[in-house]
């Protein structure tokens, strides 16, 4: 019957929809950040929208089910007809609670197959949503035209989240099926600790490799146990780096940064997902909505990092500063 009636209200265009993005990081992570202002421009104008963090970056894993069973709290008491979940965690948390409910679900940011999940999960709800992503082979290929060296060695630095676990499994699938075609050797790295990524850097040079590759790096913790800073390791990295430091994301490329790279735009996955959301508003989620893989990413630089490698870009490349 609730199906019905949502039906009826979605076809109004007096309805304000109500939608309740229920994030997996926190709004000051640079992704999100972006991400949510992509939602936000593209949003209809009559939808109500209300988010939850669940800051799975900076807590420790043993809290992340703490922190899904609040956003299902706050999906109860604000009673939303459409729930956006952003990114993996947010996925696999919320999923199995909101599954039966009568509801849509569009998800962004998956870097995950997000196909067994939702095969397990099958209920009353409609799901649709974006997937994520990194852009290794192109990135490699391009990275391949910027460099003379006969012997092109790359470096890949991941931390050991969820997410960088995930990406971390795709590159790796990734390169087994290209290795051969571009005759690049590729280290890849999942790194916990912050003393363990800096040693990784510091020893990039003398083992031989030609770049570094920075993906995600926000849950590396100190001898403590604490979350270092996002901004502390990357500025680390570029200080400290003898070597050309690379990104796959937006947000690692800039000034005391990496130089660039063909990167993923947070922006881009918002808007995808808001057209998606309005989407249903407009037409209702009686028929399935296929699931799509986010928009290609573009490749960009630091011009202050440019120069002080006294690298020659390629004229697709675009200057960010």
């Amino acid at each position: 019957m609730r199906w019905i009636l949502l039906c009826l209200v979605f076809s109004s265009q007096a309805f304000a929809a109500k939608v309740l993005l229920i994030e997996s990081y926190h709004s000051e992570y640079p992704w999100d950040k972006s991400y949510v202002e992509g939602i936000q421009a593209t949003l209809a104008d009559t939808v109500e929208l209300e988010t939850f963090q669940m800051d799975t970056k900076r807590i420790p894993k043993a809290d992340y089910a703490g922190k899904a069973t609040e956003a299902f709290a706050k999906y109860k008491s604000f009673k939303p007809d459409i729930v956006m979940l952003g990114d993996d965690n947010a996925l696999s948390y919320m999923l199995p609670m909101l599954f039966d409910e009568p509801i849509s679900i569009v998800f962004l940011g998956i870097n995950s197959n997000p196909r067994k999940i939702l095969s397990k999960h099958r209920g009353q709800a409609k799901v649709t949503g974006v997937l994520e992503r990194p852009l290794f082979t192109k990135s490699l290929g391009e990275l391949r035209k910027l460099f003379d060296d006969q012997d092109f060695k790359v470096k890949v630095l991941f931390d050991s989240g969820v997410t960088s676990q995930i990406a971390k499994s795709y590159i790796d699938k990734q390169y087994t099926l290209i290795r051969d075609n571009l005759g690049i050797d590729v280290d890849i790295q999942a790194i916990a600790t912050k003393n363990e990524w800096q040693s990784q850097v510091s020893e990039a040079k003398n083992e031989g490799f030609t770049v570094i590759i920075v993906g995600l790096y926000q849950t590396l913790v100190d001898e403590q146990g604490n979350n270092v800073p996002a901004e502390q390791v990357i500025n680390w990295t570029n200080q400290h780096s003898e070597l050309p430091i690379f990104a796959f994301w937006d947000f690692a490329v800039g000034e005391k940064k990496a130089v660039g790279g063909v990167v993923l735009f947070g922006h881009s996955q918002g808007e995808q997902a808001a057209s998606l959301v309005n989407e249903i508003i407009n037409n209702g989620h009686s028929k399935p909505i296929p699931i799509v893989t986010g928009n290609q990413g573009k490749a960009i630089y630091s011009e202050s990092e440019r120069a002080r490698w006294d690298l020659e870009m390629p004229s697709h490349w675009r200057s960010i500063d």
